[in-house]
């Protein structure tokens, strides 16, 4: 049975779980709240559906609705929040019968006409000047429990908001990093069999770091990239060209992957894939350095007893502490004729000595590894 990868990110990964439990339990103790997202937020549908699960389970009552709206789609005229409650919830002769000159706030004639009763009012697609008039819309309202009716503002970008006794403010980037897209992207990967423990370690944390906290685009490119042949690159081109993620990383000021690959700032890109690279690859590469000098310590050594070799300045007199750069040194250095300073008889160690020095030297300078060198690396590293 194929895993609802949407439900596992909100309901297993710990962020995610977090902000969850978070928006329930400010609910369930009569509170607004304020939930701050990311335009980009990765199966929203999906998080509604996990709060108002974590709610349902821990309330005794069943008629508590959750009412979506979306503030671009159902109110474009932008009437303001209290009289647009009214027009949506109310009756016409409720909505009708409320005055603005009147001395009763608009909040409370909601509250005593029990318009929003039983119900949790779910505002999305709220921004700017939008989020903030909503956001003091729901301040004035009094106390009130969740059977009188409470507001979710879900909001992007930045806006004016200090918690309350009455109101609770969420932001999902205090919980939720691309460590939690890593750890739920090592889930996803341990269904397949295809990959070696290595390889998974490295496809995982380098979606992570292209995707950032965007767990469903870091889903989508595990399922359709095979990383042992092609660039994750390759994979987030052909995401960016499916009509369901046309809108995602579609704003001005977005540092989602999408939207650096559409505007073409690929450096940007590729300096998230060496900084995966770093992390894992790099750990590998001095790895095998220190094998292979345990496996011809003998020669290293006695070429440092009789040259004077130095290594960032100073006198290198220990085999094992001899870098890639100085051993191909050696090994490439003429000392007598035909003669080597270093001789390492195996050809297939002497060109390993070799490759292993070229990555180190790309990433040491801010370059990626190719997919054929990462394949190389990773492949061997397996065999092993």
């Amino acid at each position: 049975m194929e895993t609802p990868w949407e439900e596992f990110w909100w309901n297993n990964i710990t962020g995610p779980h977090v902000v969850v439990t978070n928006v329930a339990t400010a609910l369930l103790e009569n509170k607004m709240v304020v939930l701050k997202v990311p335009s980009d937020l990765p199966w929203r549908h999906s998080m509604r559906g996990a709060i108002h699960t974590a709610f349902q389970e821990r309330t005794d009552s069943s008629e508590i609705v959750i009412e979506p709206i979306d503030i671009i789609d159902d109110n474009p005229e932008n009437i303001e929040p209290g009289r647009f409650i009214l027009n949506r919830f109310a009756s016409s002769l409720v909505s009708r019968g409320y005055r603005e000159k009147s001395k009763v706030s608009i909040q409370d004639y909601i509250s005593i006409k029990g318009v929003i009763k039983n119900r949790i009012i779910w505002v999305k697609g709220l921004a700017g000047k939008t989020a903030e008039q909503w956001i003091k819309f729901v301040r004035k309202f009094s106390r009130r429990s969740v059977a009188e009716g409470l507001f979710v503002l879900e909001i992007h970008g930045d806006a004016n908001t200090s918690e309350t006794i009455f109101l609770k403010f969420i932001d999902f980037s205090e919980y939720v990093s691309n460590y939690d897209v890593q750890l739920f992207n090592s889930f996803v990967l341990d269904r397949q069999k295809r990959y070696s423990d290595i390889w998974k370690k490295y496809i995982s944390t380098t979606a992570a770091m292209l995707c950032d906290i965007d767990a469903e685009i870091s889903e989508m490119l595990l399922r359709i990239v095979d990383f042992k042949n092609k660039s994750a690159l390759d994979g987030i081109k052909e995401i960016s060209e499916m009509p369901e993620f046309s809108r995602r990383g579609g704003e001005r000021s977005s540092k989602h992957v999408l939207w650096y690959f559409r505007n073409q700032e690929f450096d940007e890109l590729q300096h998230r894939i060496w900084a995966s690279q770093v992390q894992v690859l790099f750990p590998i590469i001095e790895l095998e350095r220190v094998q292979l000098v345990k496996k011809w310590r003998q020669p290293i050594q006695e070429t440092l007893e009789s040259n004077s070799i130095t290594q960032y300045g100073v006198l290198l007199h220990e085999a094992i502490d001899a870098e890639l750069g100085t051993l191909c040194y050696m090994m490439s250095c003429r000392v007598s004729g035909d003669l080597y300073m270093l001789y390492i008889p195996n050809e297939e160690d002497r060109q390993r000595f070799r490759f292993l020095h070229d990555c180190r030297n790309l990433l040491a300078h801010a370059s990626c590894c190719t997919p054929a060198q990462v394949a190389e690396l990773l492949n061997y590293c397996f065999s092993k």
